[in-house]
């Protein structure tokens, strides 16, 4: 049985969350990260162009901006617990949606603990027009629970390594997310969201950030034939996430460009 840290950081602000992922990328073995926001946050994905957001009502809201490394849809960071998966890219399949897989099935098993009846779904209608939001947005290997979204992750391969993160909703403000978009017909959207959109709280009993945590250690652990071993940030990924923060995560040029 293989050894991986555990590490939580608990709440960070967007940029930094974001340069401790990359900052992992160094860790010689594989991690499972948990995570949270504060203030709350759009993450946007790699390829996304921010006139989708609607930067006016994040500033009134005091909701932070990043972009993510990763590809995707834009994800709102609030009432969630967010994770982030750092391998070595030898260990997993080298189809991405086969590694997706992979590690669903971890996660499909941390939401069965906690009662929510959730499932897999492998074939999947994709849309036309290609969503900003990404909880409306579907992808191959996704977490549903009552036919909606429940889950949303991405993934990139940087170093010889694999990075995936993704928001385990605990807790959804439908209105809010999107209000923070630049939508033609809010109304509409927000009806068609609630549509797509479901939470563990929406699914299951009220659950909290600590017991979702202590769901996913189980569930990982199970799946993937491992031992989680509760670590910290080292020096040198601490500094490096910092610097990161500073010069990358926090700029305009890597986050409005």
């Amino acid at each position: 049985m293989k050894n991986w840290r555990l590490i939580d950081t608990g709440y960070n602000t967007a940029a930094m969350n974001m340069a401790i992922d990359e900052a992992l990328l160094t860790s010689k073995k594989p991690v499972l990260r948990f995570y949270r926001w504060k203030p709350a946050a759009l993450s946007l994905g790699y390829f996304q162009n921010i006139d989708s957001i609607n930067t006016k009502e994040c500033k009134k809201n005091n909701i932070d901006i990043v972009r993510r490394v990763t590809g995707g849809s834009t994800v709102l960071h609030d009432n969630e617990l967010t994770y982030s998966i750092i391998i070595s890219e030898s260990s997993m399949p080298k189809s991405i949606i086969e590694s997706y897989k992979v590690i669903s099935k971890g996660i499909l098993l941390a939401l069965k603990e906690l009662g929510v009846k959730a499932e897999m779904k492998e074939d999947i209608k994709k849309t036309k027009n290609k969503n900003a939001i990404c909880f409306n947005e579907p992808s191959y290997y996704e977490i549903t629970a009552n036919n909606k979204k429940i889950v949303g992750s991405a993934q990139t391969r940087k170093n010889k390594k694999l990075l995936q993160h993704g928001s385990i909703l605990i807790d959804i403000d439908i209105k809010k997310l999107i209000s923070l978009f630049n939508v033609k017909n809010q109304k509409q959207t927000i009806k068609d969201s609630k549509k797509r959109i479901t939470s563990i709280n929406k699914e299951s009993t009220d659950t909290d950030y600590d017991k979702v945590k202590k769901a996913m250690k189980i569930g990982f652990e199970k799946n993937l034939k491992i031992t989680l071993k509760e670590n910290k940030l080292t020096k040198e990924e601490l500094n490096l996430a910092k610097n990161l923060s500073k010069t990358k995560y926090s700029t305009k040029e890597w986050n409005f460009r």
